[in-house]
């Protein structure tokens, strides 16, 4: 916590849960959002499954498909606001040390890493495009044909667009911490 009481790390936004102050912050809880409402529907999903094996002896079909493609959508998709608002786990023990005794060098340290993780998730969305390409003229589902076929490039593509929230964030990230890092010579 900041003298004023409110919780501070260097590694992200000012306050936890602050609201978004621009349109790419509202994009990012727009995105997060998003993945909450494919985890009420993977909840509603199981339990209408469970329910319909317990009850009636028959599965939902295309249940098990769903929740393996949806799993992953919801982590990309909430990946960029996690970071927004530094509700990730972390751990900085040696940079939390650091940040004591040279707060600018620390600052420059998780500018840094902001770096490291933008290049990241900008190699996901680089990796990944060619696949949703593939799966989208390929006309690739999951499921039995005829029977459930769920199309797979919408969760391909929810990747594509969280990595590359993730990476503008990280980005933004990176910006914070090296205009941080700035100053007199003797903080580093």
């Amino acid at each position: 916590m900041n003298e004023a009481g409110n919780e501070h790390n260097n590694g992200g936004a000012s306050t936890r849960g602050a609201p978004p102050r621009s349109g790419f912050g509202w994009l990012t809880v727009a995105l997060s959002a998003a993945g909450t409402v494919l985890i009420i529907l993977m909840a509603i999903g199981v339990n209408a499954d469970i329910l319909g094996r317990e009850l009636i002896n028959h599965p939902v079909p295309g249940v098990t498909e769903f929740l393996g493609l949806a799993i992953v959508s919801v982590v990309f998709l909430q990946i960029a606001n996690t970071s927004r608002e530094d509700r990730h786990i972390s751990n900085d023990l040696l940079v939390s040390w650091v940040a004591t005794r040279r707060p600018r060098l620390a600052s420059f340290i998780y500018g840094v890493f902001h770096l490291v993780g933008a290049a990241i998730f900008l190699l996901i969305v680089w990796w990944v495009v060619p696949i949703l390409l593939e799966n989208y003229n390929g006309g690739y589902y999951k499921g039995t044909a005829g029977f459930v076929e769920i199309p797979v490039w919408p969760f391909i593509a929810t990747v594509i667009v969280g990595a590359a929230a993730a990476a503008v964030q990280y980005v933004l990230l990176a910006i914070e911490q090296f205009r941080r890092s700035g100053g007199s010579a003797n903080d580093v």
